[in-house]
């Protein structure tokens, strides 16, 4: 049941943030796969990072949004902005960022430096950060903005997941993995192959007739000192932007590889990688009840009251209609290529003699 009290909570923060911004406030609106979201903020540079960050998303200021995000930068926090109520619950620790749960309110902190507040019925959020928090593009789109804004997603129903997703002849291989587990290094491998590519770290899934869709999200690819200098052609990349909190390096795949993002595709494989010491590499097949409980790892936020039973039926329907596997990633990249190749084509022969699924 929605309750006008905890509405008002979530409005009187926007109130606020209007009232103590100096200047003009500019608005943007982007069209993410059909989920249309409004961001009000008072800060130019949030401005410039978020419209980066959905470069390929534009939507239109005549359209409705399913999402409204204000975002206000600010010298120093006070209490009156976006404080935790006394009976929130936590749902989500990681280190700096840690969430919150209170009826239909969720509570966002960054260190002492950021606070946000969402309704997730009515989908609107509020939040306040501190300037000098806000020294990159990633720290705002990643830790001030998304967290929320991707459960306020789901609440329209796409769902974030973290993995990557390779598409060779309209079938998709989705790759889940937390960072650190190959997934960037094969997806350039993979990209480079010929294969096209949905994102190399979040896609977002969609459930329609009973078959799971996975969606596109091409945001910058982060690499790691010795993937650029494992992969050639990443010496012509004219623009890197350093991420020291990560120690990595981003930059937009297009720059090198033109026209290699697809909007959307069919998962027919999933594949949980690992880096192994070897050049060859190794796939072996797991069932569909160890790739649902690996998946769930990998779901953002998996445990927001307000969604979880939905996100469990897409991923249970995932399981269902892909094969899967566990993946030793080793150094030969035409091996890699031959071994993801050959799982897409093992699904395609198991689709024209079966319909079953191990078990």
């Amino acid at each position: 049941m929605t309750s006008n009290k905890d509405s008002d909570v979530v409005a009187a923060l926007a109130g606020l943030g209007r009232e103590i911004s100096t200047g003009s406030l500019a608005s943007r609106d982007f069209d993410v796969h059909g989920v249309k979201t409004r961001l009000v903020t008072n800060s130019e540079e949030v401005v410039l990072a978020m419209e980066n960050f959905f470069r390929a998303f534009k939507g239109s200021a005549d359209d409705e949004p399913d999402i409204a995000v204000s975002l206000f930068v600010v010298e120093s926090l006070d209490e009156r902005m976006a404080p935790i109520q006394h009976d929130a619950t936590m749902l989500y620790d990681w280190g700096m960022v840690k969430i919150y749960h209170s009826g239909q309110l969720r509570f966002q902190k960054v260190d002492a430096r950021a606070r946000i507040a969402a309704d997730v019925e009515q989908r609107i959020s509020v939040g306040f950060a501190e300037k000098d928090l806000l020294q990159s593009d990633w720290l705002i789109t990643n830790l001030f903005f998304y967290p929320l804004w991707a459960q306020l997603l789901k609440e329209c129903g796409l769902f974030p997941i973290h993995a990557a997703g390779l598409v060779k002849n309209g079938r998709a291989s989705l790759l889940l993995g937390r960072s650190g587990s190959g997934k960037s290094t094969l997806s350039l491998h993979l990209v480079r192959s010929g294969f096209g590519i949905l994102s190399d770290d979040t896609i977002f899934l969609k459930e329609k007739d009973g078959i799971v869709e996975a969606f596109s999200f091409p945001e910058e690819i982060n690499v790691t000192e010795q993937t650029i200098k494992l992969i050639p052609e990443l010496s012509r990349v004219q623009k890197f932007t350093v991420n020291d909190l990560r120690n990595k390096s981003s930059f937009s795949i297009e720059e090198i590889y033109p026209e290699c993002v697809v909007d959307s595709a069919i998962p027919a494989v999933m594949v949980f990688p690992q880096i192994a010491e070897s050049e060859t590499t190794l796939a072996e097949p797991i069932s569909r009840t160890e790739a649902l409980a690996l998946s769930m790892r990998y779901g953002f936020f998996f445990l927001d009251p307000s969604t979880t039973g939905r996100q469990f039926e897409i991923l249970s329907i995932l399981a269902k209609q892909t094969n899967s596997y566990r993946m030793y990633s080793g150094r030969d990249q035409k091996e890699l290529e031959r071994v993801v190749t050959g799982l897409l084509e093992n699904e395609e022969i198991n689709n024209q003699t079966s319909g079953e699924r191990k078990e």
